[in-house]
């Protein structure tokens, strides 16, 4: 009998991952609220890289209209959002927009409120309430999803859903 080449699915963790990410989004929610009701003084046309490359390559960016940092729980509130993720080449990946949300550095994670559009290469993600997680790699749309893509392989024309 010959060996698997590949590993077979593990149901149960990815199960588990989901649900952690799905705490993650409770949590992000519950923040954006929070510091939505601390609001002071946000600062206006604000750049920050939010991860880099070993090298000093940004590799997670952030510019917002207006942002406010909160210290103690390392939270950025943004309006008027974008999140660019780049390859190490420093060529764009893929770019989050949204009206508003927060963003934990530490985590590099990011909770969008009402709409928001995630793009990379030919396909374009839209929808209300998105979670996003750099270093996971995942967007959980939570209202409204639709999907448009002109470069999934295997689907001639393109997908739209």
């Amino acid at each position: 009998m010959a060996a698997l080449g590949a590993r077979a699915f593990d149901s149960a963790a990815w199960f588990e991952k989901r649900a952690d990410l799905s705490n993650e989004v409770a949590r992000l929610q519950a923040a954006y609220r929070q510091c939505v009701q601390a609001l002071e003084t946000p600062a206006e046309d604000v750049a920050l890289p939010l991860e880099t490359y070993p090298d000093g390559a940004v590799k997670t960016s952030v510019q917002a209209k207006r942002a406010q940092y909160f210290l103690q729980s390392g939270l950025v509130w943004a309006e008027g959002v974008v999140v660019r993720t780049f390859k190490p080449d420093g060529s764009p990946d893929l770019v989050l927009e949204a009206e508003s949300g927060v963003i934990d550095r530490e985590t590099k994670s990011a909770w969008a409120e009402g709409p928001a559009r995630l793009t990379q290469g030919g396909t374009v993600f839209r929808g209300r309430g998105v979670y996003f997680s750099a270093p996971e790699g995942y967007v959980r749309v939570t209202q409204d999803a639709d999907l448009e893509s002109t470069d999934l392989k295997g689907l001639e024309g393109g997908l739209r859903k």
